[in-house]
């Protein structure tokens, strides 16, 4: 069950292995503030209600300035491969990089979050999609682990160590 938040009440995020996959991709989000936010709005809507129904969580960052996107995702590792696959066709993507994927202890993230990262050292704003758009989410709490992904997941998305 899906709360307000997106979490997943049927997840147990400490005790249940699973599979982690991190990457990054170019955006292909029209260029048009209202066209872009409705594209986002359109990626949590369906995002949320699919993942929810197969057991995946994690995050997506946008980073506007530069065009990218990255994510963390975290599930089954049939469902988890088999989504990717179904990103790299997606036509708001280019340039799929898998950065990461492999079995791990425990999920980290227990809901589907998508952050505006803004510009170097500014905070970033947690969105959730609605019926009339985006919105501004509450801030959310995280602990250093994911805190620690997060934190890649911006630099990855800025281009932090090489060209992009």
């Amino acid at each position: 069950m899906t709360t307000e938040t997106g979490t997943l009440e049927n997840v147990d995020a400490k005790t249940e292995p699973c599979f982690r996959l991190i990457y990054r991709s170019r955006s292909l989000l029209p260029k048009d503030p209202k066209a872009s936010e409705a594209e986002l709005s359109e990626i949590l809507r369906v995002a949320r209600q699919n993942n929810q129904r197969q057991g995946v969580t994690g995050a997506l960052i946008l980073y506007e300035e530069k065009g990218r996107f990255a994510q963390v995702l975290e599930g089954p590792e049939e469902t988890v491969k088999a989504l990717i696959a179904s990103i790299k066709k997606d036509p708001r993507h280019d340039s799929v990089e898998i950065r990461e994927a492999g079995d791990v202890s425990a999920r980290l993230f227990s809901r589907w979050a998508m952050a505006l990262v803004l510009e170097h050292h500014e905070p970033d704003q947690p969105l959730i999609g609605t019926t009339g758009g985006i919105a501004e989410a509450a801030p959310w709490r995280v602990t250093e682990e994911q805190e620690a992904v997060l934190t890649r997941l911006r630099d990855m998305t800025r281009g932090y160590g090489r060209g992009y």
